[in-house]
C-alpha cells in the first residue's frame, strides 16, 4: 500500500513503480539525448525513437507503427491492445 496515496498494489514492484511518480524518480536515463524516465519501458520506447525502429506489425496490412491497437468506435490508436478496452468506456459512459 502506498504511504503517500493510499493506493493498495498486488505486486510489490507496481508499488515501486508507482512511489517513483510521487518522489519524481526517474533513474533510467536514456543515453542518446539525456531524457529519464520513471519506467525501464518507457525508455526502451524512448530509444526506439532514436533508432527509427518500429517493433509493431499489423497483421492485416503489414504496416509498423507505434499504436497497432485501435477503438472500434473511433479510431483512437493505442500502444497495447488492453487500452482500447479501458478507453471504451469513453464511448459507453461506464466506469472502469
Amino acid at each position: 500500500k502506498c504511504l503517500e496515496c493510499g493506493k493498495s498494489f498486488r505486486w510489490s514492484s507496481s508499488l515501486i513503480k508507482h512511489q517513483r511518480m510521487h518522489s519524481r524518480e526517474r533513474p533510467y536515463e536514456c543515453g542518446a539525448c539525456g531524457k529519464s524516465f520513471s519506467q525501464s519501458s518507457i525508455l526502451v520506447e524512448q530509444q526506439s525513437i532514436h533508432t527509427g525502429e518500429r517493433p509493431y506489425k499489423c497483421p492485416e496490412c503489414g504496416k509498423r507503427g507505434k499504436r497497432p491497437f485501435s477503438c472500434s468506435d473511433c479510431g483512437k490508436r493505442f500502444k497495447q491492445n488492453s487500452h482500447p478496452i479501458r478507453h471504451q468506456c469513453i464511448h459507453t459512459g461506464e466506469r472502469p
